[in-house]
């Protein structure tokens, strides 16, 4: 059988219709996974002809050369690639990682703690926002910790994440520049760090254009949840004024937002265009295909493994903190506006 190392976990568990962290349980042989559901994702790599990132180990040095890896959602499915880069990067190097979501986000930093001790894992990768930096920190003096996509202010900690503010003020320029000037912004909770940063993208970006928008525009979903953003959008558009516009922080969001428009009889991108981040798979498969923001999530997932491993070899080393670029990606989810009497 011949192998194509191009397909990933997110296609797998696409094609076995499972989450990311299924396919990776099964592949890392970490966790229990029923039969049923093993026997569908073995017969999805065989049918895509998937060979997964292999690398022997000896037994008694297995242990010692694990990596604690920790998402917030697995469902996500932008965090595909980034375990796919992870993976390959730990691997070469001699590394197994572990993916692990922690039961209580709020009390996520002591869970994690806890199982670095009883389990002797030699670093942490975090791939998820920290609410108490100051107890990230004095973890960080114990154990070699990365951040990986999110990042926070504290100094000792290294990160590998993108510009996510110049990376919506792009966006935003964009849609300035094909005549959408009402914008409404479709954002996660601001709880996380990138939701921050990427609203104050998009309101640098209105407010250098001197535009405002009214406030209920501005909508914050508590999940990357498809139906929600579903209902966010079809709300926004109940109002006698809309939007010739939608900027969304996901892919998922922007998928949401064109099945809303196209549910109340409008248009995309005619009537109203649509910019999603990420560039997930589903980016390219929608009608029509989503105009998006391009994260190197590979490289974002390599690069911090590579960090993670080097402070584990290197304990001395210096903490650093990596911007990656990012990419505007134009599809057929926007358009120039059209004047008409309608508009």
């Amino acid at each position: 059988m011949s192998f194509s190392k191009k397909v990933t976990i997110a296609q797998l568990a696409s094609e076995a219709n499972v989450s990311v962290a299924t396919v990776s349980r099964i592949i890392n042989k970490n966790g229990y996974v029923k039969p049923e559901t093993r026997e569908k994702v073995i017969k999805a790599m065989e049918k895509l002809d998937y060979q997964p990132y292999v690398k022997k180990f000896e037994d008694n040095s297995l242990r010692s050369k694990s990596l604690l890896i920790c998402f917030p959602d697995f469902r996500n499915p932008f965090y595909g690639e980034i375990i796919e880069g992870i993976q390959a990067t730990a691997f070469s190097r001699g590394y197994l990682p572990f993916d692990f979501q922690a039961s209580n986000p709020r009390n996520a930093l002591k869970e994690y703690e806890f199982i670095m001790k009883e389990n002797n894992f030699c670093g942490l990768l975090l791939a998820h926002n920290v609410s108490n930096t100051e107890l990230l920190s004095q973890l960080r003096l114990r154990y070699p910790i990365v951040m990986c996509s999110e990042h926070c202010n504290q100094p000792n900690i290294s990160f590998v994440s993108i510009d996510n503010t110049y990376a919506v003020q792009t966006a935003i320029n964009y849609l300035l520049s094909i005549g959408r000037t009402k914008i409404s912004f479709i954002n996660s909770l601001l709880t996380n760090n990138y939701s921050r940063l990427r609203e104050k993208g998009f309101h640098d970006a209105m407010t250098h254009a001197g535009l405002s928008i009214p406030a209920d525009w501005i909508t914050h979903i508590s999940d990357i949840n498809f139906e929600m953003a579903v209902s966010a959008v079809t709300r926004i558009l109940s109002g006698e004024n809309h939007p010739d516009a939608f900027f969304c922080v996901s892919d998922v969001y922007a998928a949401a937002a064109i099945k809303a428009i196209q549910n109340v009889g409008l248009r995309v991108p005619q009537d109203i265009s649509v910019v999603g981040f990420d560039n997930i798979d589903l980016s390219r498969m929608t009608v029509p295909s989503i105009t998006t923001i391009k994260q190197p999530s590979f490289d974002i997932g390599q690069q911090a493994c590579n960090l993670l491993i080097n402070l584990i070899e290197n304990p001395s080393a210096p903490a650093e903190h990596i911007l990656l670029n990012t990419e505007l990606i134009v599809r057929d989810s926007t358009s120039a506006r059209i004047n008409s009497k309608n508009n």
